[in-house]
């Protein structure tokens, strides 16, 4: 069995990062890999760095005493869930020497998500290519995230140098791959792997079912044009439809004055219910987007303020371009009555993951 180091975005409270290195791992024991996830820290995930920030202003400092112990809570909560379904390295900070540390591998991966976005990043962050291993290691890239159609001329020419040592590539988004081609190399465009896990697959990860009611998910993690406009849609449509409007405080502990209900210190487990039983899903997040499609939800989408790449490539893929609302409208009463048809999307998704599967059979 061939052991493989996984690096990809794990931290954070962000059910996205966390459910999709939970599909990876769980994609690759499947395929007969041993996995264990690299539990890389950079600075941007420190409590130093928490706290550096939080000396920028008076107001900052006050809020400190408020966000940490939210902040703490939420820690755990991710961390515990992923841990139950993980192998997880030792951690590796910034400052340790990455490659001794790294665990040794047949196959090195860099996972999806974000990791060659280095404004997510808060910069070109070589760890993420396994910069500076031996020449002779197979690097592969699964599904990675770019999220910017454009790059300065120093990151294109570094991340070109990099990725030279990839013996396969493969993104997410159509950008992409179109940007890396540019650079001369050949690239694969795959689903996100939460696609790789159905419907069936999730519901063993989720918990139970939280609303009885009939119900409306808003999830709006950030990236936001204008949140009362959102939810002017969200309310013709929770009117329209007799929907109670639920939303998630990731970050925070105030109630959203906008929603019905406010779900506090949700776990991705939560998450998935949440999404599962839904009636109606309205985000601007990609993977929002992705369980409502992969979960078969009656959904929209408004486009992000930052990284929209992502979200508008899914829908291309899925031809569900009409789901897509710009910033700045409201929906109308025709869309609302308009039901997607997943017999033609369910067919699509499954060439896709034909892909994927085609894409391990060289390794």
């Amino acid at each position: 069995m061939k052991k493989i180091s996984l690096i990809t975005i794990h931290l954070g409270f962000n059910f996205g990062s966390i459910l999709q290195t939970i599909a990876t791992y769980n994609l690759l024991n499947r395929l007969n890999y041993d996995v264990e996830v690299v539990n890389y820290i950079p600075k941007r995930c420190t409590w130093r760095r928490f706290f550096i920030n939080t000396l920028k202003s008076p107001k900052e400092l006050i809020m400190v005493f408020i966000k940490m112990p939210v902040i703490a809570i939420n820690k755990h909560i991710f961390n515990s869930y992923l841990s139950r379904y993980v192998k997880i390295s030792p951690p590796i900070y910034e400052g340790d020497d990455f490659v001794s540390k790294c665990p040794k591998a047949d196959i090195y991966l860099t996972g999806s998500d974000q990791v060659w976005n280095s404004i997510h990043n808060e910069g070109l962050d070589r760890r993420y290519y396994f910069d500076g291993f031996p020449q002779d290691i197979v690097k592969i890239s699964y599904s990675s995230s770019i999220g910017r159609e454009t790059l300065e001329k120093y990151e294109y020419e570094e991340m070109k140098r990099m990725l030279h040592s990839y013996r396969a590539i493969s993104v997410r988004e159509i950008s992409a791959k179109q940007l890396i081609e540019k650079m001369g190399y050949q690239v694969t465009l795959l689903l996100d792997p939460t696609f790789m896990l159905d419907k069936m697959s999730w519901s063993k990860y989720m918990s139970n079912r939280m609303i009885k009611e009939p119900y409306l998910l808003v999830y709006l993690p950030y990236n936001i044009h204008d949140k009362e406009l959102i939810y002017r849609t969200v309310r013709r449509i929770s009117q329209k439809k007799q929907l109670k409007v639920v939303t998630f405080a990731c970050h925070h502990i105030l109630f959203e004055r906008l929603a019905d209900k406010t779900i506090f210190f949700a776990n991705p487990g939560n998450f998935l219910s949440l999404m599962y039983y839904a009636d109606y899903v309205v985000t601007n997040s990609f993977h929002g987007t992705a369980f409502s499609i992969n979960l078969q939800k009656q959904f929209l989408v408004y486009l992000p303020s930052k990284f929209e790449t992502r979200v508008s490539s899914i829908l291309d893929l899925c031809a569900l371009n009409s789901r897509l609302l710009n910033g700045n409208e409201v929906v109308s009463d025709s869309f609302i009555e308009e039901t997607i048809d997943y017999a033609a999307v369910n067919n699509i998704l499954e060439t896709e993951r034909e892909k994927t599967y085609t894409f391990f059979k060289t390794f």
